[in-house]
């Protein structure tokens, strides 16, 4: 067959892509078509993301992947970050910049709603983990100190507003949707009771969902005069649930981690769990594709290497990762074990000397060298692994045989194995691109080129370079 080409739009919250999945009718393979910034902007006091920078730098990708693949490009997908949404007026305008999740206008807001309806109520209808930045807390902001959300007509998630920019549409995808803290995954509708207790004005969020794998639109006539007729389809179109959508196994209850900065580890399900127990160990059941349930806990990642290895460089020592490894492989195995999620590891100036405080506070063996603390890192976070996936398998009732990790952190082989290790569980490594070809694997369902994601798994499995590592001493 002709090749056929699906363009993943993948948006994070520093930069922005498009990368195009090319489909031979037995293998997949992967092109970066463009890549750009996306730094939120401040206005006065207020953090947003401009949009319309984004929008204009999506539209001139799509130019590019025009010029290289032509009439073979099928459609596009977008997928984003979550809890980010734009409101729109009655004429379809933004009532201004989308709000960057991390804005001060959050400050205060979790006590705000739980004067008005309870966590334990919340959690129960919702199942989603409380952070701060959670989207409940940004639209009682909204309520309480913008006081402009009665001028609002839509509400729209960040990859839906931009597929409302490009076809003109307005729906909402579920797993970004599921985001929100608002969205009830048992009866797979918004929760008009805690919009209503919260003081959000219910009309808004009128535009009905998108299914995975659902044409969404055309583009706009203007844009289909210059780049033909690209469908824009409903992806997985939280990034999350994009990378779980392509892990590449065909067990029925797929383990993985999505592995990088931050780290996902969980499993999917076909129906949440909201328990008391999983409310006190704040597990999350953000929705997946054809209303999966991904519930799953997140753990600090290689955020701890990042910080620290900015330190060492200051410090004028810039080792490599290999370099590091190969100090930490003269280090005694379990040394030093701590918990990788402990606050003080959330923003500190000097991420060694947190580590080493935190690790001396609690009685532990103080890392000291490079090889230490890097080995000490790779270990607390692969034990906290464990935890998590012990956990989930008494809450759950799942046996877990074995766990995919993907994303960037695929890459890391050390830390790989010591998951191994301490899970003992097989651990696949692989595809570092997960988010892409998650993406892709929707827009090939609603072309008909795979008849389902269990299909779609295959051929990633198939078409790339996936890792074991087994179990050792």
């Amino acid at each position: 067959m002709d090749k056929k080409v699906f363009l993943a739009v993948d948006l994070g919250a520093g930069s922005g892509r498009i990368m195009a999945t090319i489909y031979n009718g037995s293998n997949l393979t992967l092109e970066e078509v463009s890549r750009w910034a996306s730094e939120p902007v401040k206005i006065g006091e207020a953090f947003h993301w401009e949009v319309n920078n984004i929008f204009a730098n999506i539209v001139e990708g799509l130019r590019k992947a025009k010029s290289i693949y032509g009439n073979a490009i099928v459609s596009l997908g977008i997928d984003t970050w979550g809890v980010d949404y734009g409101l729109l007026d009655k004429d379809g305008k933004l009532l201004n910049l989308p709000y960057i999740y991390r804005d001060t206008r959050t400050d205060g807001m979790m006590d705000s709603v739980f004067n008005k309806v309870s966590k334990e109520d919340i959690y129960k209808k919702t199942g989603i983990q409380f952070m701060f930045f959670n989207t409940i807390f940004q639209i009682r902001a909204e309520v309480e100190k913008l006081k402009n959300i009665d001028k609002a007509d839509s509400f729209l998630m960040m990859p839906d507003l931009l597929a409302y920019m490009l076809t003109g549409v307005k729906v909402n995808e579920r797993t970004n949707a599921s985001t929100t803290q608002f969205y009830n995954p048992f009866n797979k509708d918004w929760d008009f009771d805690i919009l209503e207790k919260i003081g959000a004005p219910t009309k808004i969020f009128k535009n009905g969902f998108a299914e995975c794998g659902d044409v969404i639109g055309s583009l706009r006539p203007e844009l289909q005069a210059e780049l033909g007729d690209i469908k824009v389809v409903a992806v997985a179109s939280h990034d999350t649930a994009s990378a779980v959508a392509a892990t590449p196994t065909q067990s029925d209850v797929p383990a993985y981690i999505n592995s990088g900065t931050w780290s996902l580890p969980g499993v999917e399900l076909q129906s949440p769990i909201a328990t008391d127990a999983s409310f006190a160990e704040n597990f999350t059941n953000e929705v997946g594709y054809n209303s999966t349930i991904r519930f799953l806990k997140n753990v600090t990642g290689m955020w701890l290497v990042q910080k620290s290895k900015e330190v060492w460089k200051a410090n004028n020592c810039d080792m490599s990762y290999k370099e590091l490894e190969a100090e930490a492989e003269k280090v005694e195995a379990g040394r030093t074990i701590f918990d990788p999620d402990a606050p003080e590891f959330v923003m500190p100036e000097n991420m060694p000397k947190a580590i080493a405080d935190h690790c001396k506070a609690k009685g532990l063996n103080v890392p000291e060298t490079h090889g230490q603390i890097f080995r000490a890192i790779q270990e607390s976070i692969a034990n906290k692994y464990k935890y998590v996936f012990d956990t989930i398998e008494k809450l759950s009732g799942a046996k877990i045989e074995e766990i995919n990790i993907m994303g960037g952190g695929s890459k890391d082989a050390m830390l790989n194995q010591f998951t191994a290790n301490a899970t003992g569980k097989v651990v696949k490594a692989g595809p570092t691109e997960s988010t892409a070809l998650g993406n892709a694997i929707m827009q090939m369902k609603a072309s008909g080129d795979v008849a389902s994601v269990k299909e779609g798994r295959k051929i990633v499995a198939d078409s790339f370079d996936i890792k074991t590592f087994v179990p050792q001493k």
